[in-house]
């Protein structure tokens, strides 16, 4: 019987294992996916060309030869930033927001965890966990 017991507890963790991995393994893929989508649309938004000036510099100290900056070109920083918020932020299609949509929002809002469970009926401790592990 104890063996018995043994083996069913022992089926049962491999189950769960499977299950973690599986999971896993669809948030890595959703994360990939969301990574795609992002090289994409930065691949079809034009990129603005901010020209560093080129300057001619003389050596005061010195007498020798002038020294020439080469032209730069770069992506702003706030560019690519905008642009993958864009990519990664909530798509507003008037869609109605789920529950841990709510309550994130609710959250970010400045509303406190009491303030939230009454807005939305839900217990605190579902609310905190909610917040904690979304």
């Amino acid at each position: 019987m104890k063996i018995s017991r043994f083996n069913n507890l022992e089926k049962k963790q491999q189950h769960l294992m499977q299950e973690m991995d599986q999971s896993v393994m669809a948030y890595l893929t959703e994360i990939k996916e969301e990574n795609d989508r992002l090289i994409k649309r930065l691949n079809e938004v034009p990129v603005p060309k901010t020209v560093v000036k080129s300057s001619i510099e003389k050596t005061e100290t010195t007498p020798g030869p002038e020294k020439i900056q080469q032209k730069t070109q770069s992506i702003p920083m706030n560019f690519a930033l905008r642009s993958y918020q864009k990519a990664v932020s909530p798509k507003q299609d008037n869609e109605p927001l789920n529950d841990h949509q709510q309550v994130k929002q609710l959250y970010k809002d400045g509303n406190s965890v009491q303030e939230i469970a009454k807005k939305l009926g839900k217990g605190q401790t579902e609310i905190e966990l909610i917040l904690k592990f979304d």
